[in-house]
């Protein structure tokens, strides 16, 4: 994940630039998860990777922006978490012997839970 902070005035407020994706599925799932810990996030640029190398890839790749100061340590831990959750230790499920990522709870093929 890159994490990029960067502030910007908006209409008397600040918001900060928490995360920039590779892909657009990406900044939608570091959205959700900041939006589940009840902090307020947008995704910007979400469909501006047509544009890049007529521009810099950091300009048009998607962003996500945090609407409050307040937040943003929240939002730190919670990227930090993301991040140590993707690099955990893969499960292979005993029942179908199929791989799932670690932070996985139940195997994807067929449901079994992991112990």
């Amino acid at each position: 994940m890159a994490a990029g902070f960067e502030r910007r005035a908006a209409k008397g407020s600040t918001v900060i630039r928490i995360y920039v994706a590779r892909q657009r599925y990406d900044a939608y799932l570091v959205r959700d998860r900041l939006n589940q810990a009840g902090i307020k996030a947008h995704v910007f640029n979400e469909h501006a990777s047509s544009i890049v190398g007529d521009v810099p890839p950091d300009v048009a790749q998607p962003q996500v922006w945090i609407a409050r100061d307040a937040d943003e340590a929240r939002a730190r831990a919670l990227l930090r978490e993301m991040e140590a959750d993707a690099s955990t230790t893969p499960h292979y499920c005993r029942r179908c012997g199929e791989q799932s990522p670690g932070s996985f709870d139940l195997c994807w093929n067929c449901g079994t839970a992991f112990a």
